[in-house]
């Protein structure tokens, strides 16, 4: 029994907090359901943890002041996701709190919990209740409660997981999204495995199971609907930072800027991940930027484990295949044409060059075709590709049909260069059409167009415009098929009301004698995609 904790306790519990969460990550991670259904709390935790071992061991130092600096820095520095930060608050509200001898008695260790709950409450901009934020304050307060009577550290520690247990099963009732999905909260449950993981390193006992209510590995629950998660360190002035929290605020979800003295760990889930690198950048520098494709990892998760077709496993196809797509039924064709990664993006939002890297890097073959699938997204694809330690080609798609065709083309058996030049043979194949609204008044060879015009864009130009949709794509096609073609693919975007689709449909189909694919891509800003070949 511990009357108090010195130096190499503390090293010991780190360490049993490491086992714990590495023990739990798997339960943790398919408890993840707010605020986005991302499933990696328990790994972030777990890298979270491991960054404050790292740099405690760098320090090599017994003293305690010493050992408690690193305990910040290495949890600031280390923090993975929106509940690594909150865990990094709450290790630095603990460490700035202790009020300094080399060895510290319960007493002491209550105080420093408070102090810790307290700093992440603060840290966050948005607190939500059923979260590790409350699982933390209510173990915190019976810590207080239990720190006159204790007998040991060990005795005070049964206390705090009793508590954080009683907690953990009531996040459900003060968070709805929790109790739809028929799980506890996934922070809490972190949180819990770390105090079971402290009393294990100091009495060598196992650690009991707490019954987790888990009605389903991944529930599908609403979430803030980010598409993104930005993370990075920055270093900037602390008046720019207070600024800066201001217009992330504006930008995303889930948003935490914490640190101090010029460097701060920044998380956010933001559907205007341009705006959040913009301003950030203009703060000052950023560092370990981590860019997450939210939708990406649902896609994935639906992939596996939902009927969503998805591609031989990477012992099965050496070579991986990253795309940028729009809409859900291209992606969806994209997955059962053997794409690996899907990067989000198209002509409405071009993904930047950073988010394309992302792509080839999250995925573990080492060789990777890249399909832009828009003009103005090539560049950024090759600049990925030069920035890229993998081998890596580029496709200079300008079109999602031409992305189709190259796929169709592709043999995973078959060596990188070779596929790259039967894919760009396939895509070279293609005439490629869209179909879309005019934005303001302006001229063509055939006459005006007025802002609202329906335009039909074919080699390099607008070979087509009028007010009535079916027409104009109809007269596209026309255009397009002049020349022969043996296969038209219409791609009907978002916009296309059901009824006409199946006019335009039946249309196409009683004039032109070929074969059609028709496909519901769902896609914005182009009311049909079309590709002849």
């Amino acid at each position: 029994m511990h009357d108090d904790i010195g130096a190499a306790e503390i090293r010991l519990i780190v360490e049993g907090a490491i086992r714990a969460l590495s023990l739990y990550r798997d339960e943790i991670n398919a408890l993840n359901v707010f605020p986005v259904p991302d499933g990696d709390t328990g790994t972030n935790m777990l890298l979270t943890m491991q960054a404050v071992r790292e740099e405690m061991q760098a320090v090599g130092e017994s003293n305690m002041d010493y050992l408690a600096d690193a305990m910040s820095m290495g949890s600031l520095m280390g923090a993975r996701g929106n509940s690594g930060v909150v865990l990094s608050q709450i290790i630095k509200g603990i460490t700035d709190g202790r009020p300094g001898p080399e060895r510290i008695n319960v007493v002491q260790l209550a105080e420093a919990l408070e102090h810790g709950s307290k700093t992440a409450y603060k840290a966050v901009m948005k607190p939500v209740e059923g979260t590790i934020l409350t699982v933390c304050r209510e173990a915190a307060e019976a810590g207080m409660r239990a720190a006159g009577t204790a007998a040991s550290v060990e005795d005070w520690l049964r206390e705090i997981i009793m508590e954080a247990a009683r907690s953990l099963e009531k996040t459900p009732d003060l968070l709805p999204v929790l109790k739809e999905a028929g799980v506890v909260d996934a922070g809490g449950r972190g949180l819990l495995a770390i105090f079971e993981g402290m009393l294990m390193a100091l009495t060598g006992e196992e650690i009991n199971e707490v019954p987790v209510v888990l009605l389903s590995p991944m529930a599908e629950v609403a979430s803030d609907n980010m598409h993104y998660e930005a993370q990075f360190m920055l270093s900037a002035r602390d008046s720019k930072v207070e600024r800066l929290k201001e217009r992330l605020n504006q930008l995303g979800e889930s948003v935490l800027v914490v640190g101090g003295n010029r460097l701060y760990r920044v998380h956010i889930h933001t559907n205007e991940l341009g705006e959040v690198i913009s301003e950030s950048s203009a703060a000052g520098t950023m560092t370990q930027v981590e860019i997450t494709d939210l939708f990406a990892q649902v896609q994935e998760a639906e992939a596996r484990g939902d009927g969503c077709p998805a591609g031989p496993t990477a012992e099965e196809k050496p070579i991986g295949v990253v795309a940028v797509a729009k809409g859900e039924g291209v992606k969806r064709v994209l997955l059962e044409l053997n794409v690996d990664r899907i990067v989000d993006g198209g002509q409405s939002m071009n993904p930047s060059t950073a988010e394309i890297l992302q792509g080839i890097d999250s995925i573990s073959q080492d060789k990777v075709i890249v399909f832009p699938n828009n003009k103005n997204i090539i560049a950024s694809a090759e600049q990925a590709r030069a920035l890229s330690k993998k081998e890596v080609t580029v496709i200079p798609t300008r079109s999602i049909a031409e992305c189709f065709s190259g796929m169709i083309a592709f043999e995973p058996a078959l060596d990188l260069e070779t596929n790259h030049i039967r894919m760009q043979r396939a895509v070279s194949a293609v005439k490629t059409g869209t179909v879309t609204v005019a934005v303001r008044d302006s001229k063509f060879k055939l006459g005006k167009i007025r802002k609202g015009d329906y335009i039909g864009l074919f080699g390099g130009g607008i070979a087509v415009a009028g007010l009535d949709l079916e027409e104009v794509t109809f007269e596209l096609l026309q255009k397009m098929v002049e020349e022969g073609g043996e296969l038209i693919t219409l791609i009907k975007g978002a916009e296309v009301p059901e009824d006409l689709g199946k006019r335009v449909e039946e249309r196409v189909r009683a004039a032109f004698p070929v074969e059609l694919e028709v496909i519901d891509g769902g896609q914005p800003v182009y009311h049909y995609i079309i590709g002849v070949e």
